[in-house]
């Protein structure tokens, strides 16, 4: 009976991906490194032309060429060799992002079942299925399936290493080129695996209580916060990390610990690979806290609403999935994963994930501004600019997500301006000067700007399945706007 139940919820699990891969939209992350894949593949030099994406106004962006420089160069290597085999398009992202995130539950599969057996693969890799992270993921075209793959490999490896005895342990070599594929992903700098690899071998030497792991999260958000300029006496500091732990008990803690028992002893092993997660978690709620700050300070708005709209960030604890369940199967005598265990607590956990991923399957339309991208791209002719106004964080992700709709091969000859709705934009239009070629203006939802005359609001294919609160305007009368 126990066996049936695993298997038809890694069934279940396997459907939301496929589900979550055909209805779910692109995140505005996969648009902008699509946006720069696609530019790189048309002239050589990856960019993305309309401007950064933290302006350096929080009401308006200047357009200029932005290069990636490398930053991210191993997963922009895999979308530009999917681009060339297929096309720069929405639809192969999207089964491209099924790949990813089916053959990480082949991963964990196949690497549980080498350490633990056939019976615990199929209960780990049930769980991960319906892990609901792994599963937006796949829809969104996130990197944190792929990266999830990495760092199972990585903590397989390891633990084939604690158990060799050879004085040269080649399985210490894999770990670190994951690390360097994870951080090339995040479009950090390669040498932060040095001090990366001397924090887990750090962690080995500490007991990784409570106090030391807040230690560690406060340092790394001050060194975060350092390094991007922010005072390290700002006034969001604490309650940053209070919300990063609040994210870690729901992303982590929730999807993790109702499914297993702390049971049987600590060894070696399981001791090395426990502590050298919670390192790893330290350092995430570090760095989650100190992005928060990050993008609290640049947009000039109050903390908690940046953590409202950036609620995604903590996605990335997702990676600690596989090391924590494996630290406690690790255990001598440990029951691992088993549905006797906490048996009322398992169901209701369960059927929590089940029902918070229909309910994100269910409302996952497209957002818009990719719906409208991909019309204005079917009527837009060479030289016409685009007007994006927006209030809301995450504004110039939103216009990237127009310009890749819009225009996929990144061709074209078009130029995209993002203003806040008290920015003074309709001077600008008016003096025809940055503004001489607008000719289609997009407003997002909530915003209820005042349109000048001339102005004509337009249907567009697909407006039923977008907000009725998006909006978009062409010019609507026969002469020339700015002759």
């Amino acid at each position: 009976m126990e066996k049936k139940f695993w298997k038809g919820l890694l069934l279940v699990g396997i459907a939301m991906h496929i589900l979550a891969a055909m209805l779910m939209p692109l995140g505005l992350d996969a648009h902008v490194h699509a946006s720069y894949v696609s530019d790189g593949m048309d002239d050589d030099e990856a960019h993305l032309e309309w401007g950064p994406l933290r302006p350096d106004s929080p009401e308006k962006s200047t357009p200029r060429e932005i290069p990636a420089d490398d930053k991210w160069f191993a997963w922009h290597l895999i979308i530009e060799i999917w681009f060339t085999i297929f096309s720069p398009s929405a639809s192969t992202l999207h089964v491209l992002g099924l790949i990813g995130g089916l053959g990480c539950l082949a991963a964990i599969y196949l690497l549980t079942k080498d350490l633990f057996g056939h019976e615990q693969a199929l209960r780990l890799t049930a769980l991960a299925s319906v892990y609901q992270p792994l599963m937006r993921a796949t829809g969104r075209f996130y990197q944190e399936g792929i990266i999830l793959m990495l760092v199972a490999f990585a903590t397989y490896c390891i633990i084939k290493a604690l158990r060799s005895e050879k004085m040269v342990n080649w399985w210490l070599v894999p770990p670190i080129f994951c690390a360097l594929i994870i951080l090339s992903f995040k479009g950090m700098p390669l040498w932060f695996v040095i001090p990366a690899g001397l924090a887990l071998l750090a962690s080995t030497r500490m007991q990784m209580n409570v106090i030391q792991v807040a230690a560690v999260s406060l340092i790394v958000q001050l060194v975060v916060l350092y390094r991007n300029g922010i005072s390290i006496t700002h006034i969001d500091i604490i309650p940053a990390l209070i919300s990063g732990y609040v994210a870690y008990f729901l992303f982590v803690i929730g999807g993790i610990y109702y499914f297993t028992k702390q049971d049987g002893d600590e060894n070696e092993e399981s001791r090395i690979i426990h502590r050298g997660s919670l390192m790893i978690s330290a350092c995430l709620v570090g760095w989650i806290a100190a992005l928060w700050i990050t993008e609290t300070v640049a947009l000039e708005k109050e903390f908690f609403d940046t953590v409202q709209s950036l609620s995604q960030v903590p996605r990335y604890l997702s990676l600690l999935l596989v090391p924590l369940w494996f630290a406690r199967m690790l255990r001598d005598n440990s029951s691992g994963l088993s549905l006797f265990l906490n048996r009322n607590a398992v169901v209701v956990a369960v059927s929590i994930m089940l029902l918070l991923n229909a309910y994100i399957l269910s409302g996952s339309g497209p957002r818009g501004t990719d719906v409208i991208g991909e019309h204005i791209g079917n009527e837009i002719e060479d030289g016409e600019d685009v007007l994006f106004l927006a209030s809301a964080p995450l504004s110039m992700h939103r216009l990237y997500t127009i310009k890749f709709s819009m225009d996929p091969d990144s061709d074209g000859d078009h130029t995209g301006f993002w203003r806040a709705k008290n920015s003074g934009w309709e001077a600008e239009l008016a003096q025809c000067d940055l503004f001489k070629d607008i000719e289609w203006i997009v407003v997002y939802p909530w915003i209820d700007p005042i349109i000048p005359e001339g102005w004509v609001k337009t249907d567009f294919e697909g407006s039923e399945l977008v907000s009725d609160s998006y909006e978009l305007y062409t010019w609507g009368e026969e002469y020339e706007r700015c002759p």
